[in-house]
């Protein structure tokens, strides 16, 4: 079930109603905050408690970059199960979401593993594409879900998701627009599709099948192109990041790891520019 990412109070809602929410000390977005966090105190929540969420609001660091961490910080001793700090979590089918941070190739990564349901981890980003359009992460699917295809709303399963949520005010509900890059199990590399019950949901597929299982792949994409490829204006401000995963349709399971994502801006250190000239 790929998700329609619906913004307001309680942060991340899908097309239909979420089971849980199980935060891990963040806000929901507040209408179109500006470039630098501030410290506003949000309706029913102690001041130092909106000033503590918004402090975990990633940022841009000296090099050029804003790195969205899998954790953060990290604990002391790995594994460790459980919402990673700094994100949250909604389960939109099933129960038992199963999350573990793991030391993967020498660096920190989160697990996600689904059977027969489907959750995300989220968190709150305060972040102008245009400026930091370059955005790249290395994901492992370990297993697919069996016969998962982002085209059939029937099998709309995928091991491995990450979504970038735009928040369009003041009807954030209906209006906020979202883009999902996704592992999927039978649509090929490059096809786009619209979410068939949310317009405002757009999904690339960046791999498919089991050709590259057990092996980190790394991707890079320029998200602000992007954007303009699949709702044809500029992009507004990003309000939000999500990992997902879910089997849920296909009534079978999926594993899938990522470490953390960076957003940059074109021609900073460590980044290879990749023309994005059309969608792959």
């Amino acid at each position: 079930m790929v998700i329609g990412l619906l913004i307001g109070a309680v942060a991340l809602l899908s097309i239909g109603r979420p089971r849980s929410i199980k935060p891990s000390g963040a806000t929901g977005l507040s209408p179109v905050p500006p470039a630098t966090p501030v410290a506003v105190a949000t309706p029913g929540l102690p001041a130092a408690k909106t000033a503590a969420a918004l402090a975990r609001i990633p940022g841009p660091d000296s090099t050029g970059h804003v790195r969205v961490r899998v954790a953060d910080p990290a604990p002391a001793r790995l594994p460790a199960p459980g919402v990673p700090s700094g994100w949250e979590m909604t389960e939109f089918a099933g129960t038992d979401a199963s999350i573990e941070l793991v030391r993967a190739d020498g660096r920190v990564a989160v697990r996600l593993r689904s059977e027969r349901n489907s959750f995300a981890l989220h968190r709150d980003l305060v972040l102008d594409v245009r400026q930091f359009p370059v955005l790249t992460w290395s994901w492992k699917v370990v297993r697919l879900p069996n016969g998962g295809d982002v085209r059939e709303p029937g099998r709309n399963d995928q091991a491995a998701q990450v979504y970038v949520v735009f928040p369009r005010w003041p009807a954030p509900r209906t209006s906020s627009d979202v883009i999902g890059y996704v592992w999927d199990t039978r649509a090929p590399v490059g096809t786009t599709v619209t979410h068939p019950s949310a317009a405002n949901v757009r999904i690339i597929v960046l791999e498919s099948g089991q050709g590259r299982l057990e092996t980190w792949v790394r991707e890079e994409r320029n998200v602000a192109e992007d954007y303009r490829a699949l709702f044809g204006r500029l992009p507004p401000r990003a309000g939000k990041v999500a990992l997902m995963i879910d089997s849920n349709d296909t009534r079978s399971g999926a594993e899938a790891l990522f470490h953390d994502l960076t957003f940059s801006r074109p021609g900073a250190p460590g980044h290879t520019e990749i023309p994005t000239t059309m969608l792959r």
